[in-house]
Order: structure tokens, then sequence, then C-alpha cells
């Protein structure tokens, strides 16, 4: 494993992250939770990528503060939350755009600007709800990110996707996803595959059986990818 720099805190624009540093020319990685976590839960991708080349790593604190702790991107329904917990299936967002989702792109945004790093040189990713912001964000951004990483998440409004996705086309992904995830269905996940694929998207799908996760199949495809846009 390569060694690292120590991690620090730092305010980037109108959001709290955890940042590795590299060297000044490395790539930037910007790695978002999922709903209910913060930015230290993913950060320890940074140590267990054994990545061949420098990568500088930020993990952002969502914007949302949760009752009984964590953070998140956007507002889940509390009836939509309640029922998942009596059991009702899992969430399903491609029809609609969750409220909150304008106002956490551009935080992102805003980080972005912050770093001073041209998007050429960005890689979005995310778990669950952060993947989901990835999506989006590689869609609003100025100009294409480097690629994108999308772990455990689900399509949301397809419609938007369809008709913005296009302008990013050629742009590379990887994708993971548990075949019996109660939270984020599988079926919403192949359909994200598919409507970027269709929009010219070129992505991996890693499918692993198991839940809301990334097991050890999801590292290996990820360093990989990773590997391959540094």
């Amino acid at each position: 494993m390569k060694s690292l720099a120590q991690p620090r805190v730092r305010r980037l624009g109108k959001l709290e992250a955890v940042e590795f540093p590299a060297s000044a020319d490395a790539p930037v990685a910007i790695c978002m939770h999922g709903f209910g976590a913060d930015m230290r839960d993913l950060s320890g991708l940074a140590l267990e990528l054994d990545l061949k080349g420098p990568l500088r790593w930020v993990f952002p604190n969502g914007p949302m503060g949760l009752q009984g702790g964590g953070r998140a991107w956007f507002p889940i329904s509390e009836d939509r939350l309640a029922g998942y917990e009596r059991g009702e299936g899992a969430f399903d967002l491609s029809g609609h755009r969750p409220p909150g989702m304008d106002e956490a792109r551009d935080a992102v945004l805003g980080l972005v600007a912050a770093l001073e790093v041209p998007w050429d040189k960005v890689i979005l990713g995310g778990f669950s709800q952060g993947a989901m912001l990835a999506v989006e964000l590689a869609l609003a951004a100025p100009s294409a990110p480097r690629g994108a990483f999308l772990l455990s998440g689900n399509l949301v409004d397809a419609a938007s996707l369809a008709e913005r996705g296009p302008a990013r086309k050629g742009l590379t992904f990887f994708q993971s996803h548990g075949s019996q995830d109660p939270i984020l269905g599988f079926e919403g996940a192949q359909k994200l595959f598919e409507a970027l694929n269709a929009a010219g998207w070129f992505g991996e799908f890693v499918e692993f059986k198991g839940g809301h996760a990334i097991p050890r199949p999801v590292f290996d495809g990820l360093t990989t990818y990773l590997d391959n846009l540094l």
C-alpha cells in the first residue's frame, strides 16, 4: 500500500471535508457518503485502495444534519422512510427529482471551485445517496469530469438524465450493486446502468451477492477503474 499524507479537515466553500493531500498534479477524487453517514464514513477508501499512482481524496460532509446524528445530501420523505421500515420495499426515485438535489449539487460545485482544479482532473464518486449526487454533478459540471464511480446507487429523475446525459457522451464510469439490496433495489441500479449507456457513457457493472455494502469484489473493480484513470 502506498504511503499517504496525513488527512486534514478543511472548509471548502460551504462544506466541511476530510482531505488526503497528494502531489499538485494528481487527479482529485470527490467521494460522497450515503444518507445518515458523514465525511469520515468512506475515508477508509483512501487507505484501502492500493493504487498505482497518486490520487488526492476529498470526502465532504452532506449539508443536512439529521436528528440523531449523521448527515444527508437531500431529505427522504418521512412517510416513505416509514414505509420502507414497514417492509413496503426499496426506494424508487426514477420518476422524480428529489427536493434538495439542486442545493446539494451547487454545494459540491462550490467545493470543486474552492479546490481550484480543472474538471478533467476530477473523479466524482459516492455510495448510495452520494452515488446519485455524483451522477447529477457529472451532468451539471461546466465541463466533463475524468470519470465517476457509483456504489450502490439508483436511477434518479430518469427524464432529466435522458435529456442531459448525451452531453457527456464518452464518459467512463464504474458501478456496483448488491443483488439483494433491500434499500435501493437491484432493478433500479440496472435501470441506471442502462440509462447511462443509452446516453453514450461507457461503464462496468459489478454485481455481487449481498445488500447495501462495499465488499471485496467492488474494492478490486474500483481499484482497476481508478488505476486506468490515473
